[in-house]
């Protein structure tokens, strides 16, 4: 595995209230407190549910390129957190600039992209990632003679790392050509990256290669959150006591200790990115 390291709603005021808060009853105090309220609680990104978030019911924007969100709104650690997906024309190209305190994790879902993260370019082929800070910025277009798309996961995180002892890691591409196969008897795994990032103290990656009739492993739960997103394939998630289809496309979102595991009903390998922070 090759890394490339790259060197280094409008807010609402309320300033009249004082001017006029003599001349209003207790009904209209008691109104404007809960219409506060309302307002605060709104701008607060929804809880995530454990389930699959599925390809077919994602909400979808077309502008230049068509925009898919799988989901989006909070965690355990993260305050906003969210996994979309663009499908790009040949030709078409976006850029991506700094923005203060998010974090983004771009994998390839089809086709070839061209990416060029601050004088570093590549072509990337399914399955392969870019990490990207904050105060970086990158460009990446669909040169190539068909479409392409690729995921975003992006979020924003309660704190900062605390891990004195790990170096932080700086942007980078990863390139599936790169990224060793080991076998085993139900498939195999490739592993990604294990790092601290300056929002995440463990940002750790694999993509499974699961083949048909097997299961990921027995049912179990971990401390960290996880997500589990389809490339190929059809499986049947465990979450809890439910058990729900997850094919390609989709994402699967599950909260710490929440009790998993995913089986391959289909007739091919599933592949799947996993997902864990902390």
């Amino acid at each position: 595995m090759k890394l490339c390291p790259i060197n280094n709603r409008s807010p609402y005021s309320y300033s009249f209230l004082p001017r006029y808060i003599n001349q209003i009853n207790s009904s209209a105090i008691i109104f404007i407190a809960l219409l506060l309220f309302s307002i605060a609680s709104f701008s607060q990104s929804k809880s995530l549910d454990s389930k699959v978030y599925t390809w077919d019911s994602a909400t979808i924007t077309n502008k230049k390129f068509a925009t898919r969100t799988l989901f989006e709104g909070a965690n355990l650690l993260l305050t906003k957190h969210s996994i979309y997906n663009n499908q790009l024309n040949r030709g078409i190209s976006i850029s991506y600039k700094k923005t203060a305190n998010v974090e983004r994790l771009i994998m390839v879902q089809s086709g070839v992209l061209t990416v060029n993260l601050k004088g570093v370019t590549k072509d990337l082929v399914k399955g392969s990632v870019v990490f990207l800070l904050a105060e970086d910025e990158m460009e990446i277009a669909n040169n190539s003679t068909a479409g392409a798309a690729f995921y975003v996961m992006q979020y924003q995180s309660k704190t900062a790392s605390s891990n004195p002892n790990k170096k932080l890691s700086s942007s980078f591409i990863l390139d599936w050509k790169d990224i060793v196969f080991k076998a085993h008897d139900k498939g195999g795994v490739r592993q990604y990256f294990d790092i601290q990032s300056p929002l995440l103290n463990r940002f750790d990656i694999h993509v499974t290669t699961l083949n048909p009739g097997f299961k990921s492993h027995d049912p179990h739960t971990h401390k960290n959150e996880e997500i589990i997103l389809m490339l190929d394939g059809n499986g049947e998630m465990q979450i809890g006591d439910s058990h729900q289809k997850s094919n390609a496309g989709d994402a699967v979102f599950l909260n710490s200790m929440v009790l998993h595991n995913i089986t391959n009903v289909g007739t091919v390998p599933c592949l799947y990115f996993a997902i864990q922070w902390n």
